[in-house]
């Protein structure tokens, strides 16, 4: 009997330990119920809670009015300004002995880039220093001339001689100060050290040259090329049947791959005169605002010209189209959750933007990352 007592209590105790350790323990937490989209009692709606993590893989963005380009862009380039460009050679031969302006420096105009060891610069103002003192010479020798022939010692042959010599000085005297000043504009000669100065202010956007070089004036290659980045270029390959539309004065939308959420305006500023017989088009030169820096020469770019009219319509990115065979969709987001599918008409799309005829209006809010992901959620809800 006791030990059938004993084998009872073992097994109560046990019981209750493990009861204790139960509840101790602790419970693990029912996973979360992801939140589900429910259906909408409107056709083509989607309704989402505040903290769907849907939400969280959207980008809405407001549609803004933009002016309505006329075609398709046109393929393009940007290039310098060359009416704020200088291209600087040597002007006599030398040897680079001092560079002092590298790739991308700012300049100012007047600034000295290189310094060179340039003997015909010391042969020239030798000439102008010999120019000067022979025609103070036959000067003086005029001036003897007159006092003579007053006094009626010389006749008056030799007075107009002594008068042409001066003459002949001063005029030797005057081209080798033009040719100085030619290689020298407006500063003095240091010896035969000649300084190779920026015309106008800008940035260094290239450099030929290198330290104990032998330049000359016929180099194939500019020293420097000193550019106002502020005023850049785009160049237009523009075909025959666009020749109409591509006109001086017409505003322009010009897009680059590296800023693929943004445009810059520009004027044509030049269109030529003739169509290059390889490429059969013309080329037509756009003037465009960089004083943000942005625009780099030789980068690619898009252009499209712009209606006279300067007609506004809803502009949207074109990540936001949906393509349902013939028919473009776009989801609206009418109120936070709230998600209308359109039907839109486009006027034009570009590389970036599309531009509505209806469907949206200017101020719409409009998803342009995710819509993909919302249709998907439209087609399993409406199951």
């Amino acid at each position: 009997m006791k030990r059938k007592l004993i084998v009872i209590a073992l097994i109560a105790a046990a019981a209750i330990g493990a009861g204790a350790w139960y509840f101790r323990a602790p419970q693990a937490e029912p996973p979360a119920e992801a939140v589900i989209q429910k259906p909408s009692a409107e056709p083509g709606v989607l309704r989402f809670p505040t903290a769907a993590p849907q939400l969280a893989q959207l980008k809405v963005e407001r549609t803004e009015l933009a002016p309505v380009p006329m075609d398709e862009p046109l393929a393009a380039h940007v290039a310098y300004d060359e009416n704020a460009t200088a291209r600087l050679f040597a002007p006599i031969p030398g040897r680079v002995v001092e560079i002092r302006a590298n790739i991308g420096d700012t300049v100012k105009a007047g600034a000295v880039l290189a310094v060179l060891d340039a003997p015909e610069l010391g042969t020239a103002a030798a000439d102008l220093a010999k120019a000067q003192a022979d025609s103070q010479q036959k000067k003086a020798a005029l001036e003897r001339s007159r006092s003579l022939f007053a006094a009626e010692v010389i006749a008056r042959r030799e007075l107009e001689a002594a008068q042409a010599e001066w003459q002949q000085a001063q005029a030797e005297a005057e081209r080798a100060r033009l040719r100085l000043a030619n290689l020298v504009p407006g500063g003095s000669p240091g010896g035969q050290r000649y300084l190779l100065r920026a015309p106008i202010a800008g940035v260094v956007a290239t450099r030929h040259i290198n330290p104990a070089m032998e330049v000359r004036p016929d180099a194939a290659e500019p020293l420097f090329v000193v550019t106002d980045m502020s005023r850049l270029s785009v160049l237009v390959d523009v075909p025959e049947r666009d020749l109409p539309v591509v006109t001086v004065g017409k505003s322009t939308q010009i897009e680059v791959s590296a800023y693929p959420n943004r445009s810059f305006t520009g004027t044509v500023v030049h269109v030529a005169p003739t169509l290059d017989p390889q490429t059969r088009r013309v080329q037509a030169r756009v003037s465009v605002d960089n004083r943000e820096g942005l625009l780099k020469p030789e980068m690619y770019a898009k252009v499209g010209i712009l209606a006279d009219a300067r007609e506004e319509l809803p502009r949207i990115p074109t990540g936001a189209l949906l393509v349902e065979g013939v028919k473009n969709y776009v989801f609206v987001e009418r109120d936070p959750g709230v998600f209308e599918k359109r039907e839109v008409t486009l006027a034009v799309q570009t590389r970036s933007y599309a531009y509505v005829w209806s469907g949206v209006k200017g101020g719409d809010k409009v998803v342009g990352v995710g819509a993909l992901l919302l249709n998907a959620e439209l087609a399993s809800s409406s199951r």
